[in-house]
């Protein structure tokens, strides 16, 4: 299914922005999810250490550093905070996504053969 006008990837691969609100709420939610309130969603992605950037180009992307286009594995290393770990979000300190990306690009795509696996038959 086209969700290109619903959610798409931020250009650097590092967030992901919801573009319309509603039709994420009818069609991706209760798809993948047990409810249908974006509310619920934001609370669960930041449960899983999800963080809603407020400033720039990126206002209002998702970003988790070990959720980057292309890096599926990376998904593996993503933990559910405790109560007491939780982050706090200052929108005084929030990276600069674009930046972090014209150093250290995330690759357009990744094959398996990028990470030396042996295949066993």
């Amino acid at each position: 299914e086209d969700l290109k006008g619903v959610i798409c990837w931020m250009p650097h691969g590092r967030a992901f922005k919801i573009v319309n609100p509603r039709d994420f709420e009818l069609r991706v939610i209760p798809t993948y999810f047990e409810h249908s309130k974006i509310s619920s969603f934001v609370r669960q992605a930041q449960g899983w250490g999800f963080r809603k950037l407020t400033k720039g180009r990126e206002r209002h992307a998702f970003y988790n550093e070990y959720f980057l286009r292309g890096l599926p594995h990376l998904c593996k290393k993503m933990t559910r905070p405790s109560l007491t770990k939780k982050v706090i979000c200052d929108p005084d300190h929030e990276p600069d996504l674009f930046r972090i990306s014209m150093e250290h690009p995330v690759p357009e795509s990744i094959s398996l053969d990028d990470f030396n696996y042996t295949v066993l038959e």
